[in-house]
């Protein structure tokens, strides 16, 4: 799962496929690219990301203090870290994800060919706007989103209630 944090606003906003998502204020945005695990960011923001098996664990269990086949605990983890090649990131906060071919190698590598004409950046070593970028897919790979968002009949809305509060004062 990715998320992105607002430098300017401090909104977290959660990342989907189906459309780019901004944070309050407009300044920064993001979108799952259509190979449902690399994303496209943009603008005054940084990238924050939870393991998808994180979820999977209970609650407090001390499964999700495991380290899985590579050494790695399930832990969430700062994105854009040196080498990460799963964020791409653009300049404008109005998106939208940058246009890509997928193609897979094999079951645990596919290939993302650049296609879009706008400029990006990744955090590697050497050239950081590669052509083309081979991404490692976990066999268990499922996306960490849902198409839409749903909210249950009783949730309550506590930011419009808020809202409404202050304009009472």
């Amino acid at each position: 799962m990715k998320l992105v944090r607002c430098k300017q606003c401090d909104d977290v906003v959660r990342l989907v496929h189906t459309e780019w998502r901004k944070c309050d204020c407009g300044k920064s945005g993001g979108q799952y690219n259509d190979d449902l695990i690399t994303a496209t960011v943009g603008g005054d923001c940084e990238v924050i990301g939870i393991r998808n098996d994180f979820f999977a664990a209970k609650q407090f269990s001390k499964e999700r203090e495991k380290k899985d086949d590579k050494g790695q605990k399930n832990i969430i983890i700062q994105g854009e870290y040196k080498g990460d090649n799963q964020i791409h990131r653009i300049k404008s906060s109005d998106g939208p994800k940058l246009k890509i071919d997928v193609e897979r190698l094999d079951d645990n590598t596919i290939e993302l060919t650049f296609v879009d004409d706008r400029k990006y950046t990744m955090n590697l070593e050497g050239n950081k706007s590669p052509k083309t970028v081979e991404i490692e897919v976990d066999k268990n790979h499922k996306p960490s989103f849902k198409d839409k968002k749903t909210k249950k009949e009783n949730e309550i809305n506590f930011k419009k209630i808020i809202t409404e509060k202050l304009k009472m004062l």
